[in-house]
């Protein structure tokens, strides 16, 4: 029986799951699943420090999960496909499923 992927689809997967194993990372994204959103509001929804907040969109960035727009001074963050945050709720899904059982 052959895999129904290619080898390196598992390691670049894993690649990417790592970068999701973060809560703040994942909250970010799924803040951003709502819509294109400035630094600045991100940095009043999740109460990160700035610094903190600009590592995680670079490692996101520099990943392709979102991508930027300036506008002047400010820069407004995208997912770049929303789908990405499905595990995370499926997930969520599951524990709240097995916490109400």
């Amino acid at each position: 029986m052959k895999s129904p992927l290619p080898k390196e689809a598992y390691e670049k997967n894993a690649h990417i799951y790592r970068i999701l194993a973060n809560h703040k990372r994942l909250e970010v994204l799924n803040i951003l699943k709502r819509g294109e959103t400035a630094v600045e509001d991100l940095l009043d929804i999740t109460g990160m420090s700035k610094a903190n907040l600009s590592q995680h969109l670079a490692l996101l960035r520099h990943n392709g999960l979102v991508s930027t727009r300036k506008d002047g001074l400010n820069v407004y963050y995208r997912i770049v496909d929303p789908r990405i945050v499905e595990p995370c709720k499926i997930l969520h899904s599951l524990r709240h499923r097995h916490l109400v059982v």
